[in-house]
């Protein structure tokens, strides 16, 4: 059985799965494959997407290991779903950018999914949703700075995504982490960072979930 601890709770990971292109607006969906098409990527067959991924690239280690240069992190909502009780908190679909121009889903498969330590009850947040915020900032040779920023409204309503992932049957009630969906690239273009610090803000309860991680190549000599 693989587990982690979110809020000093055991969650048993049974499945994860990442929510691709979710976007509410379809203009920034638009976008967001524009920014991958820069890379080389192609666009996916349908919006949303699912991709389906190992459980035990589930990740709160503050340190990843990936092959190659052009590996690169994007903040999102997280859920997790357990029997009846769903949690919310902040990850990173970190992906392989030169894998994904020769396929989205082996390039998930890749590389570790970060997420956050602590969590929310989904049934505290879910009255004003919309006002939850996503950040992510990167250290590029030892200086930090910003790379994310938006609402969660970018995306669909959680309860929606929830049951677009139940209608495509990859939710398992013993343990689902779902990865929901990013907000844009400020500059709209990747960077490959060295840290990644990633920020789920709730300016009405006035309270955050940061988590941060750094990015090994183990390629290099």
């Amino acid at each position: 059985m693989y587990s982690i601890q979110i809020s000093n709770v055991k969650f048993r990971v049974k499945n994860a799965v990442c929510i691709g292109y979710s976007g509410r607006n379809q203009e920034m969906v638009k976008r967001h494959i524009e920014e991958l098409s820069i890379e080389g990527i192609a666009p996916p067959p349908t919006i949303p997407m699912v991709y389906p991924i190992s459980n035990i690239l589930v990740t709160q280690e503050e340190m990843i290991d990936v092959l190659g240069k052009k590996t690169s992190g994007e903040v999102e909502f997280v859920i997790l779903i357990n029997h009846d009780k769903a949690l919310v908190t902040v990850g990173s679909d970190h992906t392989d950018r030169r894998l994904e121009c020769y396929s989205i889903p082996y390039a998930k498969q890749a590389t570790p999914k970060p997420i956050a330590k602590e969590a929310w009850n989904l049934e505290d947040v879910v009255n004003h949703w919309d006002k939850l915020q996503l950040k992510c900032e990167i250290s590029l040779n030892r200086r930090w700075q910003e790379y994310q920023e938006g609402s969660v409204a970018a995306n669909l309503p959680v309860n929606d995504i929830i049951a677009f992932a139940e209608r495509n049957n990859v939710i398992d009630r013993q343990g689902t982490v779902l990865f929901c969906g990013t907000v844009p690239i400020i500059g709209g273009q990747f960077k490959y960072g060295e840290k990644y610090r990633l920020t789920l803000i709730d300016p009405v309860l006035n309270r955050k979930i940061q988590h941060e991680y750094e990015v090994r190549d183990i390629t290099k000599k």
